[in-house]
């Protein structure tokens, strides 16, 4: 699965439920159908390297982990400030940032201790180098400002760079081609049969006939 990048300006979405074979689009972007990639919470997804601005401070994206933006803080806003529940304590962006850093590692931790403890070898106890490297490339290399974040929608706006990947027509075998054309020129006769029936003879021609054939009543 290939994905691109555009921005949210080029995409034009559709007013209807719209499908390319069996695949539901979004909308077009450069006039080619695309689904665009989502966060867990439906926001479209920023592209790697948009900038997001953060109750914390300004963000970079960095990428993405289990469908939620990895968001490297770049600058701190000076005005923030988080209360405790009990009031107890106040944090402010780079304390706050530090805390959510500490969190986003201790998973990673969790994740790599329970994959090596299920997949760990019987004989030498570690991971084999094979299954070492697919842990190790599950994992993107983040910073010390590094967050796993959420976005709102309000937060994407028209100069976003988005993620999006291009939906092909899909390609047909010479008996499903063939069954198609089928289809299409029965559609085409009883399209034609319909607009026959509803139509009515032109009254030229009606006379032409009448006067060859007889009227209504059955007169020759």
């Amino acid at each position: 699965m290939t994905y691109k990048t555009s921005t949210l300006n080029n995409f034009v979405g559709t007013s209807e439920p719209t499908f390319v074979g069996n695949t539901q689009i979004d909308g077009y972007i450069n006039s080619r159908p695309v689904v665009l990639r989502r966060l867990e919470n439906g926001t479209v997804m920023p592209a790697k390297g948009a900038t997001l601005q953060t109750s914390m401070g300004l963000g970079r994206v960095l990428g993405s982990y289990d469908n939620r933006l990895l968001v490297d803080i770049v600058e701190f806003n000076d005005d923030y400030e988080f209360i405790t529940a009990d009031e107890s304590d106040i944090y402010d962006a780079s304390e706050m940032v530090a805390r959510l850093n500490g969190c986003l590692r201790r998973n990673f931790d969790s994740t790599r201790s329970d994959y090596t403890r299920i997949h760990k070898s019987d004989v030498t106890g570690v991971l084999s180098p094979n299954r070492q490297a697919t842990l190790d490339a599950h994992f993107p290399t983040i910073t010390d400002t590094t967050l796993s974040m959420s976005f709102s929608p309000n937060a994407i706006t028209g100069s976003t760079p988005i993620v999006y990947k291009e939906v092909g027509t899909p390609k047909l075998s010479p008996s499903e081609l063939a069954k198609q054309k089928r289809l299409e020129i029965a559609e085409a006769k009883q399209l034609a049969d319909a607009l026959l029936a509803e139509e009515p003879v032109p009254t030229d021609v009606q006379d032409e006939l009448d006067e060859m054939f007889g009227n209504d009543d059955g007169e020759f």
